[in-house]
């Protein structure tokens, strides 16, 4: 008798350690909200990386390697009205309105521009 009713106590606290996750609220991305804004992935993926933007860039300061990554390279100039880059440059676009003239070697901003 003394055996079962432990049994039994056991049993329950298994179930309920179990069960406990399950009545959990889920995080907000699994409540059909998506990753929020700040998260990245592939809901924003030509996003630039969090905080990019909120550097006011000037010549002569070194963009650091993840941000000098080919998805951020304006390939069509004309489109944006900027000049033809220098041999081992590459325009990077870092918002709608800003564009750095970065040499590709080094990360050095050569140029840097708002539109």
């Amino acid at each position: 008798m003394k055996a079962g009713r432990l049994f039994g106590i056991a049993l329950g606290v298994v179930v309920a350690t179990v069960a406990a996750p399950v009545w959990a609220d889920p995080p907000h991305h699994a409540r059909g909200n998506g990753p929020p804004p700040h998260a990245g992935g592939p809901h924003n993926r030509d996003a630039p990386p969090p905080g990019w933007q909120k550097k006011a860039w000037r010549r002569g300061d070194r963009l650091p390697w993840a941000e000098v990554d080919r998805r951020y390279w304006v390939d069509d100039y004309a489109q944006y009205r900027l000049r033809d880059p220098g041999r081992g440059q590459r325009w990077v676009r870092q918002s709608d309105t800003d564009y750095l003239l970065v040499e590709i070697a080094t990360g050095v901003i050569i140029d840097a521009l708002r539109r």
